[in-house]
């Protein structure tokens, strides 16, 4: 999404300083550490070729490693840069202000406007999906509340909890093995193999925690990931046949070699022991601790929910003098543009396109409807203190392992050169020279510290890698406020003729067309809570965003009501003169009108009385014609 830089800022701010400091330390570290052992490979190259090699090596890994991290610390404490078009649109925005943002958030959108309308209409959050396999749903079964937290969430702890079942299955089916190999099931050799399942045990217990802890890419937040019961009947079946498939090869290997079972017992007693159940021991306490830190922040996070689906609904019917098309011009350029926030542009998701069938005799029907989000608002979540205590923990302590991990890696390139000049000592160019000399409880002293470190590298980096990416994770949520409205409307038309100024003396005259409409308005308003789980680079805020909550807003239903209920009585259905020439004219016109009036009436009046006077004579020299008759 571009960056559209606007001078009022919407209050976003950068939520990784905190990680973009602890990781950039342990960046620094690592560093320090590849660095060295670079300029070691320069001293060691003289003694021996492979032994600058595997200096430079192991010193590329751990710069190249460090300079991730630092990078990538400084990288989350530069600005963050917030547009105004920030954060995602909920589906696809229809602004004609936002075109050019709408065609790239497009693709990552979490609904589309008839889902958004069947959530309002409904009352129901499509975001809250059934989770998917039988373990998922076991998983909800006990904390039925993480239903309804946003998908990233889930999907950690969903891996975090098939990890402690592959863990506990493993260990059931190890005391499977273990009857099978040491009852005599799988052969003579059953008990000979018994050691070699502890070890697969132990590597299969690090390779689960392993996959746990990758980091979830940015598909988990568009789904929830499945987890079923699939890998416990793999599990259980492995631990069936892995023992009479390892006797039966240990069988084959031993009639091959022209070796006894007893002279491969001794063998195996003469070298060092790897401790198997140590690091299982130390494996369970680790997992304990981490599983430990990060339920106290689900637990905190789970307190916070509350998946309401309510709304704030009007339907009335209003009878107007009022034409359809401005009903809808008003709402959409007046009373939707009165209710941006920090004068951003409302998210459009269904434009306004009213439709007016005109019928006979100027009667129809009209119909129309939008859909519009308020410019979210950022909602400080305030877990509390010991939320805060218990990520920051999790952050540092993930860290931690990660230079522990690196410090093993570190002494590891050492332990490994000082197992090549043994065996080019040696000069030992097979398996069997190496068994029959004297030499092998040395070499393999040396060999197992070198496994030893290994494991210890690999189980530390395993949990780093689920503490830091669990610490990332409640990190990167951020939450939003704002107010989702529905409006739709239908009825019926006519038009009327009305006019004024017919007086007969009347020379100014205003006809018009009157529409009376019958609305039927249905405004459904909710106050929603939607989060998203923000990234450091260039699409920082450009992910999906999902809502969590939806209320009531009675108060903003009442005042979108009294707006649209003031602009219809504030109408004028009779045309006035409202320019000062127009009125001035219009009054020389009514005293031209005046004038002329009053001299027809002078002439009325001298006509009359002419006439009464012509009469009055008459009337007399009839009285005298009569008098001189008699």
């Amino acid at each position: 999404m571009a960056f559209d830089y606007g001078s009022i800022d919407l209050g976003l701010k950068n939520p990784f300083k905190k990680e973009g400091a602890v990781t950039s330390v342990r960046g620094s570290i690592q560093v320090a550490l590849g660095l060295y052992l670079l300029v070691q490979a320069v001293s060691y190259v003289q003694t021996s070729k492979a032994a600058g090699w595997l200096f430079v090596i192991f010193g590329a890994i751990l710069l190249a490693g460090g300079l991730k991290a630092l990078g990538g610390g400084i990288y989350a404490m530069l600005r963050y840069f917030v547009g105004r078009n920030h954060p995602t649109s909920l589906a696809y925005n229809h602004s004609k202000s936002e075109s050019s943002t709408a065609a790239e958030e497009a693709s990552f959108v979490a609904y589309d406007s008839k889902t958004l309308e069947e959530m309002l209409i409904g009352r129901k959050n499509t975001s809250f999906t059934e989770p998917v396999g039988f373990l998922a749903r076991l998983l909800h079964s006990f904390v039925p509340k993480l239903l309804f937290m946003p998908y990233p969430i889930r999907n950690l702890v969903q891996r975090l909890f098939g990890a402690w079942v592959s863990t506990v299955i493993s260990l059931i089916a190890f005391a499977f093995v273990a009857f099978v190999s040491l009852s005599g099931l799988a052969g003579n050799t059953g008990e000979l193999a018994f050691p070699i399942y502890s070890i697969m045990l132990l590597f299969y217990v690090i390779s689960v925690w392993r996959t746990a802890s990758k980091p979830l890419n940015r598909n988990a937040e568009l789904h929830i990931e499945s987890l079923g019961s699939g890998a416990l009947v793999k599990v259980l079946v492995w631990s069936l046949i892995l023992p009479v498939g390892v006797a039966m090869a240990l069988d084959w290997w031993i009639s091959n070699s022209n070796m006894t079972a007893a002279q491969l017992q001794n063998a195996y007693n003469s070298l060092p022991t790897l401790h198997t159940y140590a690091y299982l021991i130390g494996v369970f306490i680790v997992s304990t601790l981490s599983t430990g830190l990060i339920l106290t922040m689900l637990i905190k996070r789970l307190k916070n929910t509350n998946p309401v689906t309510e709304v704030s609904e009007l339907r009335e019917n209003w009878q107007e003098s009022v034409h359809p098309n401005e009903i809808f011009i008003n709402l959409d350029n007046l009373v939707m543009a009165d209710r941006r926030y920090k004068e951003v542009p409302n998210r459009v998701y269904q434009e306004l396109d009213p439709t007016l069938n005109q019928q006979v005799e100027g009667k129809g029907d009209f119909s129309g409807k939008l859909l519009q989000e308020i410019q979210p608002k950022f909602k400080s979540m305030n877990l509390g203190a010991s939320f805060n205590l218990a990520r920051m923990v999790t952050l540092v302590s993930g860290n931690i392992l990660f230079v522990l991990s690196s410090v093993i890696v570190f002494l590891l390139t050492y332990k490994l050169f000082d197992l090549y000049q043994l065996s080019q000592a040696m000069n030992l160019d097979s398996v069997r020279r190496l068994v029959n000399s004297g030499d092998l409880s040395l070499f393999a002293a040396s060999a197992m510290t070198v496994l030893q470190f290994i494991l210890i590298a690999m189980i530390a980096k395993s949990f780093a890698r689920l503490l830091s990416n669990a610490a990332h994770t409640f990190f990167a949520e951020m939450q939003f406020e704002s107010l989702l409205i529905y409006f739709k409307c239908e009825g019926t038309f006519t038009e009327s003729k009305i006019s004024t100024g017919t007086g007969i003396h009347d020379s100014t005259r205003s006809e018009n067309t009157l529409v009376r409409s019958s609305i039927t308005p249905w405004i459904v308003v909710t106050r929603i809570v939607s989060t998203t789980f923000a990234a450091t680079g260039m699409r920082n805020l450009e992910h999906p965003r999902y809502i969590q909550e939806m209320h009531k807003d009675n108060s903003e239903l009442e005042n979108i009501r009294s707006d649209v209920i003031a602009f219809l009585k504030d109408r004028e259905s009779i045309a006035s003169i409202t320019s000062e020439r127009d009125l001035g004219n219009a009054s020389q016109i009514h005293q031209l009108n005046q004038q002329t009036r009053a001299y027809i009436n002078e002439q009325s009046i001298s006509a009359i009385t002419k006439d009464d006077d012509a009469a009055g004579f008459l009337e007399k020299e009839a009285e005298q014609q009569t008098k001189e008759n008699i």
